[in-house]
């Protein structure tokens, strides 16, 4: 293969895979030295691209991609060089640069094009504490039953789907028809999720596959399919299908401590949520536990939406983080839906104001379950 087909390829990988394209680009690069090392389903699809790089037809992904909707609806615009920058400084003495090559540079020239998607970023601080206690009360149930534990991953990505009920415009995407500006309407929520994962070196990768027509399941199915996809990801035996078509995405950068983030947008996408680490208030922090619980200071969660400007305004964005935090919060039987899907036969705990007047005249939130 020459070098020129070897970058279509490259490319064509990144216009498929997006974020995940260094992984596939690694599974590529063992289906070149054994493919029967791989999957059959990234073996068909490596295939295919070969064929078509061979043929000189235009290889799956160098394309804008037609919508989910229908044949003649918008589609996503072709990419468009990003403006001219100055130049990075030279090397200093005793520093060494390094050519990036094959799939990091690919990658590297991807995040350059990305800086002309104008994304802004919502921020809304959410309390846990009643995710906290109904999480106690579910995994104690599950404990018993042997079944897996349920994460706080899992609470705020239902939270996304049952508050794009109401907000699905978050849902959607920027597009174009005859090269003029389009929303492209997704007929079905494929929420993708961040896992981190280790390589086979010991390093670690991020990988964001999607869980198809997620709008439709109930929780008791979604966290089947949410538990099925993660532990695919980290064997890496998960299917080219499971990173395609992601309409709208959740990360959690708050696992390594991290408070708040606007990561990067994804092409095809409307929305990226991210949620940062769960503690106290930074004020509050060197108390103790007991005077915290005095005081009724709870934990809280940094969450963000960061979002396509062109298609969804800040207000938009305001309200979706707005409805998210009332469903965290227990809102409209967010809990006794999930406590129904589990068949776990227990009261779920609600969010109340603090009627106790020992505690500054009564103000604050209390729990009841």
């Amino acid at each position: 293969m020459n070098d020129t087909n070897r970058e279509t390829i490259l490319n064509a990988l990144l216009g498929q895979f997006g974020d995940n394209a260094e992984f596939a680009m690694e599974l590529y690069a063992q289906y070149r030295l054994d493919p029967a090392s791989v999957g059959e389903s990234w073996r068909a699809t490596f295939s295919a691209l070969e064929a078509q790089t061979s043929s000189g037809a235009p290889a799956a992904g160098t394309a804008p991609p037609r919508s989910e909707a229908a044949l003649e609806s918008p589609r996503p615009p072709a990419p468009t060089p990003s403006p001219a920058r100055p130049a990075p400084p030279p090397a200093r003495s005793g520093e060494e640069a390094v050519p990036m090559v094959g799939g990091a540079a690919t990658i590297a020239r991807n995040m350059e094009a990305s800086l002309g998607v104008p994304t802004a970023t919502s921020n809304r601080v959410i309390t846990v504490k009643t995710m906290e206690e109904n999480r106690r009360i579910l995994n104690r149930h599950r404990e018993v039953l042997g079944s897996s534990k349920i994460s706080f991953t899992h609470f705020v990505a239902w939270g996304i789907l049952r508050a794009l009920e109401k907000h699905p415009g978050l849902n959607d995407a920027y597009g174009e028809v005859d090269g003029k500006p389009a929303r492209v309407k997704k007929p079905h929520v494929n929420l993708g999720i961040a896992i981190d994962a280790a390589r086979k070196d010991g390093s670690r990768t991020l990988l964001v596959p999607n869980i198809k027509n997620a709008e439709a399941l109930n929780f008791a199915e979604f966290l089947a399919a949410f538990d099925a996809m993660v532990t695919k990801a980290r064997k890496g035996t998960i299917e080219p299908d499971s990173f395609l078509g992601t309409s709208i995405s959740l990360t959690n950068p708050g696992t390594v401590g991290t408070t708040a983030s606007a990561p990067r947008l994804m092409p095809g996408q409307g929305t990226i949520i991210a949620t940062g680490a769960m503690d106290y208030p930074a004020g509050f922090q060197a108390m103790r536990e007991d005077m915290l619980a005095g005081l009724g200071v709870a934990r809280v969660m940094n969450v963000s939406s960061t979002y396509d400007h062109r298609i969804i305004q800040g207000a938009e964005s305001g309200q979706f983080l707005s409805r998210m935090q009332d469903l965290l919060l227990g809102a409209d039987g967010f809990y006794e839906r999930i406590f129904s899907d589990l068949k776990v036969p227990h009261r779920p705990v609600s969010w109340q104001k603090d009627e106790n007047p020992t505690v500054f005249g009564g103000a604050g939130g209390n729990l009841e379950a």
